[in-house]
């Protein structure tokens, strides 16, 4: 499958999936709000996916971030990250990113 081609269906089946749940919410099954306020960082997840299916394995390292904050995030907005957590690693992770930037052209050879 092309990556134009994996693209369309990747967007097609999103708004489908959006589809429904407005759907879901008329009928009176499901509250959009409260499930919207959840989940919202899935739309991070959703982009990092889009660009991997899109530029593939060429140019991961902004999809896989994307992907990685989303995950993160959701973590902590379903509780399985305790938030004071995030007081200690925001910190240790722009650590981790300084280094990796200093380091990354000796890591290469």
């Amino acid at each position: 499958m092309s990556q134009n081609q994996s693209s369309r269906v990747f967007w097609g089946l999103f708004l489908i999936l959006i589809g429904f749940l407005f759907l879901l919410e008329q009928a009176g099954k499901i509250n959009l709000g409260r499930l919207a306020s959840t989940y919202w960082p899935v739309i991070f997840i959703l982009i990092g996916l889009s660009l991997l299916i899109s530029q593939g394995s060429k140019k991961s390292s902004p999809a896989l971030l994307f992907i990685f904050l989303g995950i993160f995030l959701l973590l902590i907005k379903l509780g399985v990250i305790n938030r004071y957590l995030w007081n200690y690693l925001w910190p240790a992770l722009l650590i981790l990113l300084g280094l990796w930037i200093l380091l990354k052209p000796y890591l290469k050879s």
